[in-house]
């Protein structure tokens, strides 16, 4: 008899210690689904892939402006009616004939 008694207490023990684990198991599995956690250089590294990429959209609209704004000038030199007058005009030989026989 108490071998059967020692036996049961034993068993009970066992299954004490298994649901034990079972909670245990759960309670992990159940933080685990609730908390996400990441490394530091895991934020850090997507953190400088995000600035690198704002820098460089940055720089092309940028780019993209200025470039737009040289085209329009050109595109309106091109295309303009009016000759374009230059700041110190060429004297023609014509001019520099008369000048001399003055």
């Amino acid at each position: 008899m108490r071998t059967i008694v020692s036996g049961l207490r034993a068993a009970s023990a066992l299954c004490w210690l298994a649901g034990s684990l079972r909670r245990l198991r759960r309670g992990r599995a159940k933080q685990n689904q609730e908390e996400i956690t990441m490394k530091k250089s895991t934020l850090v590294a997507i953190i400088a892939f995000l600035s690198a990429v704002v820098g460089a959209l940055g720089a092309m609209f940028f780019y993209l402006r200025r470039r737009e704004a040289e085209l329009d000038e050109y595109e309106q030199l091109l295309f303009s009616e009016e000759p374009v007058e230059d700041d110190a005009p060429a004297e023609t030989p014509d001019a520099a004939e008369e000048e001399t026989e003055e």
